[in-house]
């Protein structure tokens, strides 16, 4: 009985091993269907460059494009957005901007596109990242850069610059297209009658008076104030901001801020009430020695912030191509499954595992 039951298996085992070998025979190249090992390069299908066991040539083209057109990209999209064009033209800026938008979203669709057909990775999903990464980072540097630095130089040097200003005897309302004011000998600040006005921040305010105290303008209105803020204490009379403690100091800095006037006029209104003042069109200025130094440096400073954000973009660019260079690298170091004998392996020349006989009653193979 024994004997009839390894027969029928043998017997079975024979038949299943023989329809794998038509099923495989086709893919194998084996008319025939015979055992014959087959060489590797017949079984296999075409790898592309990320396929494991298939390490990878760079091609230097995609890497010097994917370093240069980026940063090119993103230092014209700061320069716009951080100097003359966007003060003069800003619809320009805009326009110019909105094309590298456009560019940046036509990426994004061909990435999107790349990758439906093909699920390998591919310069373009790079390329459209790192793309929107610098145009973001371009406008969001450039405006900075625009609004610490570049738009006070613009608007200051766009009004006319006042000499010998003599704050007894001239009315605010006189010189409201001045952006630079230089007084008279003999004008000083007059700390005795500055106050403050605090939300938040202190806003300290000190009017510009010929003389001494308790010396008054001809025009009986005090119009010209030196400003600043959280510079002078909030319980007396003691204005700190600027070139206060400089004597050579004799000039200011008009004030352009819209945010900062409403605040710097209710602090004024507040010393008019204190020390029995009129102020008719008060003036807000930064004291400073040298005025014209100190707006040149604006200039100066927005300039060397660009240079420091190129720089960065670049170094960030250089960072990212290596990242992906490498991730793409690594990719054909592991193992490929093309690379095992599946035809010649003896498991599969003996018809798969060994097995044991087969219990008819359990439907159990014993090892």
């Amino acid at each position: 009985m024994r004997m009839a039951a390894e027969k029928v298996e043998k017997q079975m085992a024979a038949r299943d091993h023989a329809k794998d070998q038509k099923i495989l025979a086709p893919l194998l190249g084996m008319a025939d269907g015979s055992k014959d090992r087959i060489a590797l390069k017949d079984f296999r299908r075409p790898r592309s460059v990320f396929s494991p066991g298939h390490r990878i040539r760079m091609n230097i083209i995609p890497l010097f494009l994917n370093i240069f057109v980026p940063w090119g990209i993103f230092c014209f999209v700061l320069a716009i957005n951080s100097f003359w064009m966007v003060y003069s033209r800003p619809a320009l800026v805009i326009f110019l901007t909105g094309i590298f938008v456009v560019i940046w979203l036509i990426s994004v669709a061909v990435a999107w596109e790349r990758r439906k057909n093909d699920p390998e990775p591919t310069w373009y999903i790079y390329f459209s990242i790192i793309l929107g990464l610098a145009l973001l980072g371009a406008i969001i540097m450039g405006r900075n850069i625009y609004n610490d630095n570049s738009l006070p130089y613009y608007m200051v040097n766009d009004l006319k610059v006042l000499g010998n200003l003599d704050a007894g005897k001239e009315r605010g309302q006189n010189v409201m297209d001045a952006g630079i004011f230089y007084f008279a000998e003999g004008n000083q600040l007059d700390q005795r009658r500055s106050w403050h006005f605090k939300q938040g921040t202190t806003y300290c305010v000190s009017p510009v008076i010929k003389g001494n105290y308790p010396s008054v303008p001809e025009s009986q209105s005090f119009d010209f104030w030196a400003v600043g803020k959280d510079c002078c204490s909030e319980t007396a009379s003691d204005f700190r901001c600027g070139a206060f403690n400089n004597p050579l100091a004799r000039a200011g800095i008009r004030i352009l801020d819209d945010k900062d006037r409403p605040f710097y006029r209710l602090a004024v209104e507040q010393a008019e009430s204190l020390n029995q003042i009129v102020s008719e069109h008060p003036v807000f200025f930064q004291w400073e020695q040298d005025p014209l130094k100190t707006v040149n440096g604006w200039s100066t400073r927005g300039f060397t912030k660009f240079l420091m954000c190129a720089v960065f973009g670049m170094i960030f660019v250089v960072f990212g191509v290596a990242c992906a260079t490498c991730s793409f690298a690594w990719m054909g170091r592991s193992e490929s499954p093309y690379g095992q004998d599946i035809v010649g392996d003896p498991e599969y020349r003996a018809g798969g595992p060994k097995q044991g006989p087969k219990d008819f009653h359990t439907h159990m193979r014993h090892v």
